[in-house]
């Protein structure tokens, strides 16, 4: 019982981190799209026009994933007086190469470590220092000095492996992994699972794994568009009034890329409609892989169709999610219980 809340507390902290990092991975990920689409891949060895720094604002952005992630889940666990011994070791995680797994490994050490050392006890008149300087120096130390001499080493090799592994998938490891990041990022709509998913698909993006990141990005749109789709053809034979009309809000949200569209659908009908979601969202993204198309923008779903290695294919993929998830979802209430919500 001890292990399962430990294992509950730990998915928080992660998905506080995760949190934390969306807004980041977002502007610097957009930035770094626009410069690749405009300035074509010249951008990444150059900075004498606006592409090139634009290219430069993004990518150092990207950079900090580690060190956001690290100082936001030691602030889950400790509050502020994690933040800056997690700020300066996550920043020399980064600067190692650990990545991403660097990150999560300092931000648990440091948090942990300093939530005891917040226990300690201490004389009083050292207690005004202890928040100030002790905790932050000690911790930075002993978790500095873990990385640096113990664990940084294995990580770094951990990452290169992971993103070796990633540029050379193909055939059926690549259409297994896109299923897979796929249903992840549709089977919570935004929640831990999901962001457990976007942390893994952009680390990709980063380390130039694109078929993990095209994936994952694909299948953010998939579940709201596949239930504009599905109130469509439902009609009020299927759905409320008021789902019509949510249908009509998700094909917005579904286009510009926010997953969350589907919760109305979700907490309504979650028997019939989250495995829908999941299976439409998976299949997408699995044709993708199996056609081999790739796009190298953070842009999700619909708006990244243009700068995909092949937009005719990449479209279809998409379509291809959108129908198989509607078409479930409608079947599923046809022939389980088809009335729709009553309206108050």
């Amino acid at each position: 019982m001890e292990w399962k809340k430990f294992g509950k507390e730990l998915a928080n902290h992660f998905q506080t981190g995760v949190s934390y990092m969306i807004p980041l991975v977002t502007a610097a990920g957009l930035l770094t799209s626009i410069a690749v689409i405009f300035g074509g891949q010249n951008v990444w060895n150059q900075t004498s026009n606006i592409w090139g720094n634009l290219r430069l604002l993004g990518q150092t952005g990207l950079g900090f994933i580690p060190v956001i992630i690290a100082a936001y889940i030691s602030f889950s666990i400790a509050d502020r007086p994690g933040l800056a011994p997690a700020f300066i070791v996550g920043l020399v995680a980064s600067s190692m190469g650990t990545g991403f797994l660097g990150g999560m490994l300092v931000g648990l050490l440091v948090g942990y470590l300093v939530k005891w050392l917040k226990k300690m006890p201490m004389p009083m008149n050292l207690m005004s220092v202890k928040s100030l300087i002790i905790i932050p120096f000690i911790a930075t130390i002993v978790v500095g000095l873990i990385l640096i001499y113990v664990v940084g080493s294995p990580i770094k090799a951990m990452t290169v492996g992971l993103t070796a592994w990633l540029k050379g998938m193909s055939g059926t490891n690549a259409v297994l992994m896109a299923a897979l990041l796929g249903g992840m990022m549709a089977v919570d709509m935004g929640g831990p699972i999901n962001k457990i998913a976007y942390a893994f698909g952009m680390a990709a993006f980063t380390s130039g794994g694109y078929q993990a990141s095209t994936a994952m990005l694909m299948a953010i749109g998939i579940p709201p568009l596949g239930m504009f789709l599905a109130t469509l053809l439902g009609g009020k034979r299927l759905y409320s009034d008021a789902e019509i009309e949510s249908g009509r809000s998700a094909i917005v949200m579904g286009i510009v890329g926010i997953t969350e569209g589907t919760i109305p659908f979700a907490v309504a009908d979650p028997i019939r409609v989250i495995p829908s979601i999941i299976v439409g969202t998976s299949a997408g993204c699995a044709v993708n892989a199996f056609f081999g198309t790739v796009q190298k923008t953070a842009l999700s779903t619909v708006m990244a169709i243009p700068f995909s290695s092949n937009w005719l294919l990449y479209t279809l993929a998409i379509l291809i999610g959108v129908v198989v998830e509607a078409l479930l979802v409608n079947f599923l209430k046809r022939f389980t219980k088809a009335a729709p919500a009553k309206e108050a």
